[in-house]
């Protein structure tokens, strides 16, 4: 199953495909940044009314820390809003790291998906990785 980012804003969920954001994120520098200047790491991110933390779920989850690799830096939106890496940021927190490795967009990318607030999480992604990666610069942010 492909890995996504969404946030509801104004104007509906916004969607992004995670292998999408991984590679227009590609070139970003990388800075160290704090784990407490993570909001996300205070949200529930994980879980909702569909989603509850059963201790399956939560099992699950934690392969998820431990299998993170902390070579890749997270990404963050323009505003500073987590859209990959919270398995990374988990696991840099259990190990007592103070500090991750981040990118982050100047504008963001256009999403995959604006949907209804409410609407299912579509399965995959509009563009496949091969269209934006051979053109590029019809996917790169416009700011």
């Amino acid at each position: 199953m492909a890995h996504k980012h969404s946030r509801v804003t104004s104007a509906g969920r916004l969607v992004w495909f995670v292998e999408r954001l991984w590679y227009l994120a590609r070139d970003l520098p990388i800075e160290q940044l704090s784990i407490n200047q993570i909001a996300a790491f205070d949200q529930n991110c994980w879980f909702g009314p569909t989603t509850p933390p059963t201790c399956r779920a939560v099992a699950e989850h934690t392969r998820r820390i431990l299998n993170a690799d902390l070579n890749y830096p997270i990404i963050l939106s323009s505003e500073g809003y987590l859209m990959d890496g919270g398995h990374r940021i988990a696991k840099a927190y259990v190990l007592q790291h103070s500090t991750i490795s981040a990118v982050r967009f100047l504008c963001d990318p256009e999403p995959d998906y604006v949907l209804a607030p409410d609407a299912p999480l579509p399965a995959e992604p509009r563009l496949q990785v091969v269209d934006f990666k051979t053109n590029v610069s019809n996917y790169r942010p416009k700011c």
